[in-house]
């Protein structure tokens, strides 16, 4: 049975404006009294714009930096661009000249053309244009003056975008092209009930303190893109005090682990410990520890593992002290530890070996080796039960909690990774485990009512009905439940982790993690191969070695 799929949606030519136009008028409802004075001048001019020129207005909103080229802006849906200009001009909204500071023309300028414009020079054609651009500036006189370009180059005067789209998405991951995916049908979204008094920002410090963050983080990757941990590190001088504000102070715990991290690699334990110390996130208490006993003060070593044994954070992080203390224990008597030695976990998971000639993923050539013997294979690694989660779950995981949602393009709520999802839903949660334990609640139902709808949890692509049925058919309830209830423990951890292959023959299923040459079991892949096993679903890992 072939899967019909409707034509897709042709969006209108003033699409874009539309969908600005949803932003500002949430952002002007939710969040009227955090804006800046010029920010409300600015939506009160916007309001009063003729079409044209709102329509260029969010066009350059949409597009790289503030300067542009007249000679370059070329939109057939606006009718009269020159028109629209001068209006954004009349109104502030935009500056115009053809004598731009030099270094805003030559980011704007190809080589060829700063070749041209300066011709009376004696420039080398050969030279790169980092290298055109300082001997220009170089010819130029004191106050930089430039001659007049051959177009009109424009500026926005206020660039408001990333303050609409931070109050509108409640993050700065988002922007203008979600509204495209889900109007072309690319991603649909669960429809909830949007609370528009529940905002996440509350002053205007937060909103500005966030923008802060975000740029220093966006700085940060650029830096590390380029292996130019110097300048990473540099950072650090501008990284404020840590925010008390619960969801900024998460935002820079991350940043400071990442900086933190680089000055432990470059050996400045004097900063990383700084602040790891401050940070509330994994793996601040690990590195901590490491460093300690790298420098021999087991004093402070055991200080931190004891922290992490008493209040592990996830399951990660006890999983790591386990193995820090038996370290320890080594170098100091157990008997002056602050804790006791936990023995090692019992493995409960078969391990067998598997010659083949390694032409492709090790996976799929496991997967073919299995599909020979008479199983039905699904590599699907943590796909399956993933969506048994975000299927029996489904309305719970989308209900209109406090805080949960801010826009309508969420694939999960805000919590979701965090303790407070499930105590903030335990009686929802305890609810459906009794339905779905007593027959009452069907998850092929929900599959067929929600089929494409995006969910953290449900990876459509990976997840076809028969991998969903063959799972309800062949694990038995209390085992899906307790694979249920691990993942709520702990769900950013134990999202991840699962083995490979899933497949099932006459009645019965098994999970296979494939290793290949020099592959090793991570400590996540082994909890979850012995949690599997400790509930009779059997779960094995392959090595597969190469046929000589």
């Amino acid at each position: 049975m072939h899967r019909q799929y409707a034509a897709q949606p042709v969006l209108s030519p003033r699409y874009y404006l539309d969908n600005f136009l949803s932003i500002i008028d949430v952002v002007s409802t939710r969040y009227d009294d955090l804006l800046t004075q010029t920010e409300q001048r600015w939506l009160f001019t916007f309001s009063s714009l003729p079409l044209d020129a709102k329509l260029l207005t969010v066009r350059l909103l949409s597009r790289k930096g503030c300067w542009f080229r007249r000679d370059k802006l070329h939109y057939e849906e606006i009718d009269d661009i020159d028109s629209a200009i001068h209006d954004l001009a009349k109104h502030g909204v935009i500056t115009v000249t053809r004598t731009p500071p030099f270094v805003i023309a030559a980011d704007l300028m190809t080589k060829p053309e700063l070749l041209e414009h300066f011709s009376a020079h004696s420039l080398k054609a050969s030279a790169k244009k980092s290298e055109l651009v300082a001997t220009i500036l170089g010819l130029l006189t004191e106050d930089g003056n430039l001659p007049p370009l051959n177009t009109d180059c424009l500026c926005m005067s206020h660039d408001v975008l990333p303050i609409f789209l931070l109050l509108y998405f409640g993050n700065s991951r988002q922007d203008l092209s979600q509204f495209v995916l889900s109007d072309l049908g690319i991603y649909r979204f669960e429809s909830v009930p949007l609370l528009y008094a529940d905002r996440l920002f509350n002053s205007r410090d937060q909103v500005e303190d966030w923008l802060f963050l975000s740029t220093l983080n966006d700085d940060y990757w650029q830096y590390s893109e380029k292996k130019d941990i110097h300048s990473a590190l540099a950072l650090i001088n501008s990284l404020p005090k840590k925010p008390s504000w619960p969801p900024l102070a998460q935002k820079w715990d991350r940043l400071a682990n990442r900086l933190a991290r680089d000055a432990e690699r470059t050996g400045d334990f004097s900063t990383a410990t700084f602040l790891f110390t401050q940070s509330g996130l994994p793996p601040a208490r690990e590195r901590l520890a490491r460093m300690a006993i790298k420098l021999e003060d087991c004093h402070s070593a055991s200080q931190a593992v004891a922290s992490m044994l008493e209040h592990p954070i996830n399951e990660d992080e006890k999983d790591v002290a386990d193995r820090l203390a038996r370290q320890l224990a080594k170098k100091v008597s157990p008997l002056s530890l602050p804790f006791h030695i936990q023995p090692l976990a019992t493995r409960q998971y078969a391990i067998e070996t598997l010659s083949l000639t390694l032409e492709g993923r090790v996976e799929r050539l496991a997967a073919n080796e299995f599909e020979s013997q008479g199983w039905k294979v699904w590599f699907c690694e943590n796909a399956v039960l993933n969506a048994l989660f975000g299927l029996v779950f489904w309305d719970i995981i989308f209900a209109p909690i406090k805080g949960a949602f801010l826009n309508p393009f969420q694939r999960s709520p805000r919590d979701m990774y965090s303790p407070e999802f499930a105590n903030q839903r335990k009686t929802l949660i305890d609810e459906r485990i009794a339905d779905f334990t007593n027959g009452s609640y069907s998850v092929l139902d929900i599959y067929d009512e929600k089929e494409g709808i995006a969910n953290e949890w449900v990876h459509w692509g990976m997840v076809d009905r028969s991998l969903v049925e063959a799972a309800c058919s062949t694990l038995a309830c209390d085992q899906i439940i307790a694979c249920l209830n691990r993942m709520l423990f702990d769900t950013k951890s134990n999202r991840s982790g699962h083995p490979d292959l899933f497949m099932v023959k006459d009645g019965c299923c098994q999970f296979v993690e494939i290793k290949g040459p020099g592959d090793k079991l991570q400590p996540h892949q082994i909890r979850w191969l012995n949690f599997l096993n400790a509930h009779d679903i059997t779960s094995k890992v392959l090595y597969i070695e190469p046929y000589t």
